[in-house]
């Protein structure tokens, strides 16, 4: 199925909320959106929406942050990963098949690895303070 929203920052919280109810079978989540598109402001509204309390922010550099809010949350950015043996390498596998939250940012690498069960969600700017979000699920 596909669902399609606009959404600005005021309405990001409730857009979290929308996200999450879609299947709640899936707990895989891919983001595809140009640089500064709003992957990351999105994914944090979704991990403080799953209930962390602490600070969220972009794996850039470390590729992988993890929180834990009772159950491990995982957020990647794979922007500077290569190719698929990187993530092999990274232990992804171990990952994606933890029945645990997972957050990717530019997933392009890793599609064909995932299980059937995941979340796809394509962000465009409208402009400055406004998003287009086509979801599948």
């Amino acid at each position: 199925m596909t669902k399609e929203l606009d959404y600005s920052i005021e309405e990001i919280k409730e857009t979290a909320k929308t996200i999450l109810s879609l299947n709640p079978l899936a707990k895989i989540f891919i983001f595809n959106g140009e640089m500064g598109s709003g992957k990351t402001t999105l994914i944090k509204a979704i991990v403080k929406e799953l209930g962390y309390k602490g600070a969220v922010n972009s794996p850039t550099f470390s590729l992988i942050n993890e929180y834990f809010n009772g159950t491990k949350i995982y957020h990647f950015d794979f922007y500077r990963i290569k190719n698929t043996s990187e993530l092999l390498d990274l232990g992804i596998e171990e990952y994606i098949s933890s029945n645990n939250w997972c957050f990717i940012e530019w997933p392009n690498l890793i599609v064909k690895m995932l299980p059937d069960e995941f979340i796809e969600l394509n962000i465009d700017p409208i402009s400055d303070n406004k998003r287009k979000l086509r979801i599948n699920y």
